[in-house]
Formats: structure tokens, sequence, C-alpha cells
């Protein structure tokens, strides 16, 4: 390093009285010495400049093809391929009510027929003799519960298949984990839970977060790893707007800076990691959606128009402009994390006869619009979602005006991604799409399904509290205890603070002026431009409030909980607390299949008595005796053990039979052929282990199949009462 000579000497450094005087030269020794650290300070730059330049070209070199630039773009090319995505030659609009839609309608009707013979075969009587109106309405709720939850389930679909009670599931609907075995069953798996089990022993032995299996995955199989990556190359180009030529110009090449564009360079903003690494710190403490400044006015009805862009170039250009005036929405860790549960769980793994791996990924499997091939059929039940957004408050979303906080349902299906508190919907295949004054800004194929997979299963975006208390309900009563006071005195912030950021895209229902602004919910969803979307199993990790819709009529509800310390949780109390806060009538007021669920929330529990409440109290106590001592694998909930609450809202007044839920826990069964085997303690069931082996994806799928089996009987009772309990509703109706 060359230093800039002065002229003072070290003695009159010593005199820091001299310091100002002036030296031959004309300057101070005050001034030399800061020219002199200046000087050094630039050359110091530029060595660190030229050294991160020099590292950058070293690892460029030794990146694969897969991870720079063109690739990236060749991913986001698939985005814009109409023949995967016809939608970008359709304008979207959004559909405003409680309603279910017309297509869902027309679903409904042929399922309904198609399931007639295989309903008369289940509950044991003539098919000429069932009416397609008198079949209950069946739903499937699955829990979350990560990898264990996802296994269990298949093992439970597997002994529903085989019992002929899979054939009469109207909604699958699914939470969290389970939702991974539900996007199987609605892809490669056609319904057929061999063929998923198949594939997840396969892919299971793989660990999620290898960063070796990673890039064995992205350089041996090119166009399938393409077609997993597509979401995140794409929003991750869109996030800089800027084309090849625009990075030439500026003199941006890869090769002279890297960091601006294979998105893994460790230096630079552009780098994907340290985007997400910039918003987990900038939005650490709260979920807030950002606010535009700008006056923007998004869509109910698109122009008909909108010319879909035919290269990623093209699709960049339109961008920019967009982009200078609405902020992209921000890259999250949750499509990373979707896009490697997609590539574990729903492209195919299987062996050729020779042994060798094969791999298999239909491009129709990258959009959830596209399960509605076999639904639109009849052929498979109608697959259901689940997220929630944490609404913080209805004024601007002020950290400091939050005390009624709380989250807000949302559903995904093949039809429609939309709210279910609020009643406003869109296209799924449009999902997503950004609005400038009333219009589509550009037109991009639809959201990629790893996404929807990342978002429903994004446990790890949790609240401070949520993520403490699975802590706090691991230990001991007395340390429990002790904590209280401290847990007590930071619950509010620590309920409405999530240290990493959700999923976040644009809000398809921003300004819209359909939604009622009477509602301060609905008001501020229709303010907020974007929408951040969490795992619903931070509100309930059993989806009963897609099944509980008044609309869907749903007759029974079948349980399938692999929850975590799930003789504790208050699942049933919470969706108790949903149908009175929506009117819905049909609810088995009281049901709880464990002492430890609250029978009242909070606020309600003046509404019965206490002798009424210590009945059912009573009650559920001698259920979970029957649970834990007496090997009792099923529940059925089909009449009211309370008396109903004063409900909130009133939904279209409905006299159909209470409705029925069956709840099958996952617990371990003395009569397993493995007793000791225990989901709840066995290591690799742990919810975020990410890497079984063959043997232990059988373990547990085979103990829920046994469950299941088990009280197959008990079920099939339960749905043939439920059958003769409408049928005689609507002959009863008709009379009248």
């Amino acid at each position: 390093m060359d230093w800039v000579s002065f002229s003072s000497t070290p003695e009159q450094l010593k005199d820091a009285a001299k310091l100002n005087e002036k030296t031959e030269s004309g300057n101070s020794i005050k001034d030399q010495l800061l020219q002199q650290i200046d000087a050094a300070q630039a050359q110091l730059n530029k060595h660190i400049d030229d050294t991160r330049v020099a590292l950058g070209e070293a690892v460029y070199e030794m990146l694969p093809d897969q991870l720079r630039r063109p690739w990236l773009t060749a991913c986001a090319q698939i985005c814009l391929d109409q023949s995967i995505h016809p939608e970008l030659l359709q304008a979207a609009s959004v559909r405003v009510g409680n309603g279910i839609s017309g297509q869902e309608t027309d679903f409904r009707h042929k399922r309904a027929e198609r399931m007639r013979k295989d309903f008369a075969q289940f509950i044991g009587v003539p098919e000429d003799s069932v009416d397609a109106r008198d079949i209950p309405t069946i739903g499937i709720a699955s829990s979350g519960g990560g990898f264990r939850a996802m296994v269990s389930t298949i093992g439970s679909y597997r002994a529903m298949h085989e019992a002929g009670l899979a054939q009469c599931i109207m909604y699958d609907a699914a939470v969290s984990g389970s939702s991974w075995a539900v996007g199987a069953l609605h892809t490669y798996g056609y319904g057929d839970p061999n063929t998923v089990l198949d594939s997840v022993r396969e892919a299971m032995q793989r660990g999620l977060f290898s960063t070796a299996n990673l890039m064995t995955f992205v350089t041996e199989n090119n166009d399938i790893a393409q077609r997993v990556f597509v979401n995140i190359a794409t929003r991750y180009l869109l996030s800089s707007a800027k084309t090849e030529d625009e990075l030439v110009e500026e003199g941006k090449e890869m090769r002279a800076e890297p960091g601006d564009s294979d998105g893994i360079s460790s230096s630079g903003n552009s780098s994907i990691f340290n985007r997400v690494s910039d918003e987990i710190k900038r939005q650490g403490n709260w979920i807030v959606d950002r606010v535009i400044q700008e006056s923007h006015k998004y869509f109910y009805q698109a122009e008909d128009d909108m010319k879909a862009p035919l290269t990623v170039e093209d699709l960049l250009k339109a961008a920019k402009g967009t982009l200078q005036s609405i902020s992209a929405p921000p890259i999250s860790i949750v499509e990373l994390y979707g896009a490697l549960l997609f590539k574990q769980l729903i492209v195919q793994y299987s062996r050729t006869p020779d042994g060798k791996l094969k791999l298999n990924l239909d491009p129709r499997w990258m959009k959830l619009s596209s399960q509605r091939e076999a639904v639109d059929q009849g052929v498979l039940p109608m697959p259901i979602y689940t997220a929630v957004r944490h609404f913080l408050g209805s004024d601007n979303n002020d950290p400091k005006k939050t005390q009624n906080h709380r989250y807000q349902w949302f559903e995904l299906s093949p039809y429609e991604v939309g709210s279910i508190d609020h009643g406003a919907w869109v296209p799924t295949w449009a999902f997503g799409r950004p609005i400038k004054d009333g219009k589509e800004q550009f037109r991009i194929g639809e959201t990629h399904f790893g996404s929807i997979m990342g978002t429903v299963g994004s446990a790890f975006c949790a609240s401070i509290k949520a993520m403490t208390m699975e802590i706090y309900m691991a230990m001991p009563g007395a340390i429990r205890s002790a904590m209280d006071p401290l847990m007590d005195r930071f619950e509010h912030d620590s309920e409405i603070s999530h240290p990493i950021p959700p999923y976040t895209l644009y809000n398809p229902f921003y300004k819209t002026k359909q939604l009622s602004v009477d509602d301060a919910e609905l008001a501020e969803l229709e303010g907020a431009p974007f929408l951040s979307l969490l795992d619903a199993g931070l509100e309930n990790n059993l989806p009963f409030a897609p099944l509980l819709r008044p609309e869907r009529e749903v007759d029974v509800i079948i349980c399938l909980d692999s929850s975590a310390n799930i003789d504790i949780m208050p699942w049933f109390a919470r969706a108790e607390a949903w149908a009175s806060n929506h009117g819905v009538e049909r609810w088995p007021w009281g049901a709880r299949p464990w002492a430890a669920d609250p029978l009242r929330p909070s606020k309600s529990e003046t509404e019965v008595t206490s002798s009424a409440l210590q009945s059912t109290k009573q009650v559920s106590m001698h259920i979970e005796n029957k649970v834990k001592k007496d090997n009792m694998r099923c529940v059925v909930f089909d009449h009211p053990l309370a008396p109903a609450p004063a409900l909130k809202t009133l939904a279209k007044r409905n006299l159909a039979p209470t409705l029925s839920i069956l709840y099958l826990p996952l617990l371990s069964n003395p009569e397993f052929r493995e007793p000791a085997f225990d989901p709840e303690t066995a290591g690799f069931c742990a919810t975020f282990n990410d890497k079984w082996t063959a043997e232990q994806v059988d373990k547990l799928a085979d103990l829920t199949s046994f469950n299941f089996s088990q009280e197959i009987e008990r079920i099939r009772a339960a749905v043939k009462k439920a059958y003769e309990r409408k049928r005689a509703f609507r002959m009863y109706m008709e009379a009248d």
C-alpha cells in the first residue's frame, strides 16, 4: 500500500497544540493526517473490491450452469409457456359473496351421482334404494404436524381406500403437513395412496435440506429442476426487473459482478439469500403489509385485451415500468422451502427394473388449478388447502393498535382462492397477478404449487408466542408455573411478532370497491396492497373452517389428528368459537375429545350455567378415558353435549340434523404389530424430521391404517346414521 507523504515530524505529532499549525506545504498536520486516512481508506476499499470481484469470478467459474442467469431465465420462461399456462390468455375477475362457485356446485352434483354405487356398498344397502340427494356430504379434516402428519394421513387414506370409504368423500381439507399428502394424492397419485407411499418411501430417504442432494438433483435433472424452481427464478428476476441488455449497459455482466445476476454469490443485494436475510431483519417484529403511497386501483374486472408476454425479456420490460411505482412483493424463505417440498413430495420417485432412480414431473402438477381435471368429473374429492392471514388491526396495521388482532382463514382449491371470513374470491390461476389502476399490469403463469405447499406448511413463520409455546408445553408443570408471569407480561407483543416473514404476494382484493367497507376487517383487507399468508395451524390445526361453511352443507367431518401434544390442544374449542361467530347452528355443541380442551372460550363462558359445563366436562373426561384406557381410536360426536351459545351471527336458518364429527387421533395401539411403537415419543416422528427410512415410513403408515381399520365398523355405523337422518329430514320437508 502506498502512503501519502507529509512534512511533519514525530516530535510535532506529540504536541497536540501544533496539529493545526500550517506546514511548509500550506496544510496543517491535522489536514495531512486526514488526507492520509482518506487515501488509505480508498486504497483499502479498492483492494476489498478487487478481492471481492476476483472471488466472485472464481465462485462463478465453479457454479454449474444451472445456477447462472441464463438458467434462471430459462426457468422463468416456463411460466410464460402458453401450452402449460393457457390462463395467460384469460382476464381475471374477483367474485364477492359467501356462496360456493358455480364450478364447485357442478362438481358436487357429479360427485354425488358418481359415488352412489360405492356409498350403497359401503353402508350395505341396495344401490337402487339410495337417492343421491340423501348421501351425506363427507369432508376429511386432516391436521398439521409436518412430515409425521403427511405419512400418517397417507396411511389413513389407504385404510379408507381399502374399505371403500374414500370413494364416498366430497372434500379433502387439510392443514400444513397433511396438505402435502393431499397434494400428492391429487397429482401423481391420482387418488391412490399406495402410489404415493411408493414414492414417499424413496424420496424421504434424502434429506429435504441437504445441499449435496439439492445440487445433485439440479445438475442431473435439468428439465425437472427448471419446473421445480420456476417460481423462485421468476420472483427473483422480477425483484430487480433488469433485462440482460440493461445489465450489460450498466457494466454488470455476470462475469464482472456475479452477485447481481446469478442469485448465489455472497455479495450484493441481488443475492436471493441476502434478500431473504434482509427481509427477515426488516420485517422481524411485525407482520405488516406494506403501504403503497401512490393511489392505485385494483381490478374487479380485468381488461380482455391484455397481451401475455412471450419471453422473459418482454416480461421484465413490462415489469420495469410497473415496479417503478408498485413495490414488488419480497422474496421469502417460504418460497425456497416450498420448492424443496415440491422436489421431495410432488416429483414422483421410483426405480427402474435395473434399480436406477427415476424421477417424473408432469408440468400439470406445477399448478393447483390442474387438480380440477379429476375433480370436474367427480372422480376425486375436491381438495381444500388452508392458510391464515394475521389481521393486526383496522388502523393501518399500527402495531400500537392491535388489541383485536386475529387470524383470518383463507382457502385454496383448484377453482378459487379466497377469504372464508370475507367472502372474496379470485380464480386460482390468477391468484397474485399484479394490478394497477384497475388493470392487470402483466400476465404471468399461475403461482407454483410448490409455493402453495410452502405457504400452507410455513409453521416456522409462527409468532414468538407460538414458538415459545412449543417449548412451554414440553416443560414440567412446576417450571411452567414459574414461567406463567413472564408469559403473561409479554403475551400481547409475542402474539403479534413474527421473526420470520410469511409468503407475500399481490393482494387481488386491493381496492376492489365491492367489499363491504362497513366491516373494519373487510375495509382493512381491501386497503392492503399485499397479502401475507401463513400456516393455518397457527389458528387451528384441524381445518374445520372450510368444512363448516353453511353453503357447503357438510354432514360428516372425519378428523385425522396428527398433532403434537394431542391431548392438550384446544382445536375443538376454537372450532366451536368459529362456528358461534359464523352462525353455524349444526355444530355439536360441547364436543370435546380431551378433558383439557376448554369448554368455552373465555368470552362466552357466561352463556351457559356452571352445572351444564360441569356435566359436559364429565362426559369429556369419560371419552378421554375410553380413548386412553379402552383403546378406542374413533370418537363420534353426533348430538349436542352442551347448550348452544347465543350465535353472534346467524346464517340462513338451517334445521338439518346436527353435524356428525368423527375424531381419529394419532395414538399408539397395543394391538398393533409393534405395540411399543409410540409416534409421540419416536424420534423419527418429530414434526420437522425431514429424513426417514422406508421402514420408518411403513411403520407409521401401517399404524394409522391399522387404527382406522380397527374402527371401520364404528365409522360405517356413524356414516349410515347420518344418511338415515338426512333422508328422513328430506322426506319430512317434502311432506310439509
